[in-house]
């Protein structure tokens, strides 16, 4: 399970989804809707959070 968290207006979200790839998209769609700190943790603990970049 990949957990992605973030923060928004109404305070931090938190979300999980099956794959990397499911992950990824709704961590971009996060980051266009305007959440910050938006990172993805992968079952093994890696934290990802370049996907930020791409999103801009």
């Amino acid at each position: 399970m990949f957990e992605i968290s973030g923060f928004d207006t109404a305070g931090a979200v938190s979300l999980k989804r099956l794959s990397l790839a499911a992950a990824l998209k709704k961590a971009r769609e996060l980051v266009e809707d305007g959440c910050r700190d938006v990172q993805i943790v992968d079952p093994n603990g890696r934290v990802y959070t370049s996907f930020e970049e791409q999103a801009a």
